[in-house]
């Protein structure tokens, strides 16, 4: 199709601007055929694209950070149109822009990479955010890790320092930062369905079909099938604004809008996910207290077994408690139970894909654990 051509073309013509000093014969090679195609045998107006270009490169290099993103997106934008123009105006030069692009192609540095990036989103967009803002991106995992424990902790602080001197700085860090895959798989659903709608037809579409699957199996096993429903949705109506742009402003606004008020509630209830399970922990009689029911049973979560002693997080009120190892006589791992008196954050968001295809299968699918007494 014409349209992915030209945005193919127009990628190209930004990607080759955009090589150093070391890959300038792929510039030249790009600036003369992008030229001579512009022009049409008219010198004047060679001329003028060559002039065109050459501005084109020289903004590319001035730029940085996100400006650079921005004069990438609106160079790509410009060059679309004028070659949008030229294939209109001259049909023929249809082959020839299709000549000049695998060409240039074949010569860019890490262009296959770059299709494999693209597809890949977001997570290149995280990384290359992070090697860009090394002080902020650790200031902002460090924020991700402190709300986390201190969510956890029903916001006494005391608590929360309790959780990380017991559990470990490494252990809750990690444990902290792993419990956004689900959220980051679902993303990662979102933009590849993006993608997939958006450059239709376009060469790097079966790399697309590849880590569409990959997304899908990862999101599966760890992202619960409401959460990937929605990001199915959300990349289909991203995706299909993105392909025809709406005529209003407002109405791209409020799709956006509405992903927001989607994906908000998932972030927060990634934050009450506590990376331990819960643990029924049957102790000998007279250690608990009296009130204690079911008796001599405490549920919560166990942050460390060490020195002798069991230190646990209860399950209802978060508080952190410790019994000597010789007290205990039994720990089973048990399922929390939805129930209107218990708090929505001690419940599991829900099932995932691999867990519902699996469930007849007991040699795929994890043991079933029995439910917590409370």
């Amino acid at each position: 199709m014409p349209s992915d051509l030209t945005a193919l073309a127009s990628r190209m013509v930004v990607a080759a601007a955009s090589t150093d000093d070391a890959s300038a014969d792929v510039w030249q090679m790009a600036r003369r055929g992008v030229a001579g195609l512009l022009g049409g045998g008219d010198q004047l107006r060679e001329q003028w694209a060559g002039r065109r270009l050459d501005q084109t490169r020289d903004q590319l290099q001035d730029a940085s950070g996100h400006e650079l993103k921005q004069v990438r997106a609106d160079l790509e934008a410009f060059w679309r149109t004028r070659l949008a123009d030229l294939l209109e105006q001259d049909p023929g030069a249809d082959a020839k822009l299709r000549d000049l692009l695998g060409q240039v192609k074949v010569e860019l540095p890490g262009s296959d990479r770059t299709t494999w990036r693209d597809a890949l989103q977001p997570i290149p967009t995280v990384i290359g955010w992070y090697r860009a803002n090394v002080f902020a991106g650790i200031l902002l995992a460090a924020g991700f890790v402190i709300l986390k424990g201190y969510v956890i902790a029903r916001g006494d602080l005391a608590t929360a320092l309790g959780i990380l001197q017991y559990a470990g700085l490494a252990t809750v860090v990690t444990a902290g930062l792993l419990s956004s895959l689900p959220i980051l798989a679902a993303a990662m659903v979102a933009f590849t369905v993006i993608h997939m709608i958006e450059f239709r037809g376009t060469l790097g579409r079966h790399r697309l079909r590849w880590v569409m699957l990959g997304a899908l199996v990862l999101a599966a096993v760890f992202t619960p099938w409401l959460y990937l429903l929605l990001a199915v949705a959300i990349g289909l109506g991203i995706g299909a604004m993105r392909r025809r742009p709406p005529v209003h402003k407002w109405s791209t606004r409020l799709v956006y809008a509405v992903v927001t008020i989607l994906a908000v509630p998932a972030v927060i209830l990634s934050l009450y996910t506590v990376w331990v399970p819960h643990e029924k922990v049957h102790f000998e009689p007279g250690v608990l207290p009296p009130k204690v029911s079911p008796p001599n049973v405490q549920v919560g979560y166990v942050l460390s077994e060490d020195n002798g002693w069991i230190t646990m997080l209860t399950t209802g009120m978060h508080q952190i408690v410790r019994y000597p190892d010789a007290d205990v006589i039994t720990q089973v791992v048990c399922e929390r139970q939805a129930s209107f008196s218990h708090p929505w954050s001690e419940v599991k968001v829900g099932a995932t894909v691999w867990d519902a295809a699996t469930s007849w299968a007991h040699f795929l699918h994890p043991a079933i654990n029995p439910p917590c007494p409370y």
